[in-house]
């Protein structure tokens, strides 16, 4: 019999992965997973309920502890794995086939759950302002994996062309939650523009329901957060104004700013604290729910063998150390966010801003959008629109709350501004997120491997087919023959 899409047959709450099975046995399960669903969210405590553990599932090292913090850095020019390594990630820094971000089948199944919430919430009775805010929350979460699912497994929105057998194709599109076996099954990827516009829809709406709430910020989904992820997206999509304006209304209306960090006990406020000075939204974790030290940042990417913590297996690029250093030498505390230590013969440089500050392994939160992201992409779309005075100024305010104030900004167009643009941000943004990767790939730049002073390397080009990451192979393509897989692979 043909074997169900794994990912888009996910049953809600039976945390059942349908892998090879048959309709008849499938279909006398679903009543009965229905129903679980259904009674699961029959009232606002258990749409609540749900929506945290999703809250909760985007902590996993397999999307924003490990994965999203450390891949990306590892596929651009940021970091590399040591010599000495327990063989995790080691074919990332050179980019070989298959070897990418991971996030797949466990965000579809986030996205069932959102689905769930979003499709049974309609007949929830209750408090109206606790309804409004969890279909906000989850309508902003859906379109935030989404918008991660683009940018991984789709063309950039501005440089869509090579196309994938005639058509810009982006990821699967589902809103509705799988609750039984129809047309929609194995689903076709919908276009780059499609999913674009549903994430817009998603922060959109979201940012309706969300109008005034500020609940426990900065660990939930509120109005300030989706203001600033319209901002990101309008620049991923190129739509310049409408990415300044939300930006500067998160700069004035988020009840924090950018710290005055001119020194590394300064800095560490917005990576040590939780939350962070700076966090526009930031993932929130304890004792009992912290992900163990295989799939963490701190796990990977920090090397503590005198108490028993970090692998140290991830490791910064000689030429990231070189920036930190020409940049700390001009007064910016990054300069002082790294460490070096010997491990198995070869002097390591480790990142220093996810190193376990609240006393235990693996416990410190990440950082998912802080504010100088916020006039990062001001000035650079101010600067796309040639308006290269107010770009400089949003830079400049920047690097003034970064003990560069007397460093001048010496540019002689909108090329060169940019380019010192992204070099800040390499600087602020390091082990985080994977901001380079993704800035790399949305302006259709070639992504720079050689290390100067030490090897040539070829640049990976950004027509290169491993730009754009693989569809899971027997997790989706063999088991839904409607889905195209990306070209090369």
């Amino acid at each position: 019999m043909r074997k169900y899409n794994i990912i888009l047959s996910i049953l809600f709450m039976t945390g059942l992965l349908i892998g090879a099975t048959s309709c008849e046995d499938f279909v006398e399960r679903y009543p009965r997973a229905s129903m679980a669903a259904e009674l699961a969210m029959a009232d606002i405590e258990g749409i609540e309920a749900t929506l945290t553990g999703t809250y909760n599932r985007m902590q996993g090292g397999t999307y924003n502890h490990r994965e999203m913090n450390l891949v990306g850095e590892l596929l651009s020019d940021q970091m590399e794995i040591a010599q000495t390594n327990a063989g995790r990630l080691v074919q990332h820094p050179t980019n070989q086939e298959g070897a990418g971000f991971g996030i797949w089948g466990g965000r579809y199944n986030d996205i069932n759950r959102l689905n769930s919430i979003l499709y049974y919430i309609e007949d929830v009775e209750g408090s109206q302002g606790r309804i409004e805010r969890a279909k906000g929350e989850a309508h902003a979460m859906r379109g935030y994996i989404y918008f991660d699912l683009l940018k991984i497994y789709a063309r950039p929105y501005l440089h869509r062309a090579p196309l994938v057998q005639g058509q810009e194709l982006g990821v699967i599109i589902k809103t509705l939650p799988f609750l039984g076996v129809d047309e929609t099954t194995f689903a076709e990827r919908g276009t780059i523009e499609e999913g674009y516009q549903l994430v817009l829809d998603d922060f959109t709406t979201a940012l309706g329901y969300l109008e005034g709430n500020d609940r426990q910020y900065p660990f939930y989904f509120t109005e300030i957060a989706v203001k600033a992820l319209l901002a990101r997206l309008h620049l991923f999509m190129g739509n310049w104004q409408q990415a300044i304006d939300y930006a500067e209304d998160v700069i004035a209306e988020a009840p924090n700013g950018l710290v005055d960090a001119e020194d590394r006990e300064s800095y560490l406020t917005v990576f040590a604290d939780a939350p962070g000075a700076e966090s526009i939204f930031e993932l929130a974790f304890t004792a009992a729910d912290r992900p163990g030290m295989n799939t963490s940042v701190a796990g990977m990417a920090s090397y503590f063998p005198e108490v028993g913590q970090g692998y140290g297996d991830v490791i910064l690029r000689q030429d990231l150390v070189q920036l930190l250093d020409a940049y700390g030498a001009m007064g910016h505390p990054a300069g002082e966010m790294y460490y070096v230590r010997e491990k198995g013969g070869q002097m390591c440089p480790f990142q220093d801003k996810y190193s376990s500050y609240r006393g235990e392994a693996n416990w410190d939160d990440i950082k998912m959008i802080r504010m100088p992201e916020m006039y990062f992409i001001a000035a650079e779309a101010y600067a796309e629109l040639d308006q290269l005075d107010n770009a400089i100024d949003m830079l400049q305010i920047l690097r003034d709350h970064r003990g560069m104030s007397d460093v001048p900004i010496e540019v002689d167009n909108k090329d060169d501004f940019i380019d010192l643009l992204l070099t800040d941000k390499r600087v602020e943004y390091f082990s985080e997120m994977s901001h380079r990767w993704f800035d790399l790939r949305r302006r259709g730049m070639d992504i720079p491997k050689g290390i100067p002073g030490v090897d040539a390397g070829d640049p990976l080009d950004f027509e290169d087919y491993r730009v754009v990451e693989r569809i899971p192979v027997s997790g989706e393509v063999e088991s839904n023959e409607n889905v195209i897989q990306n070209p090369g692979y």
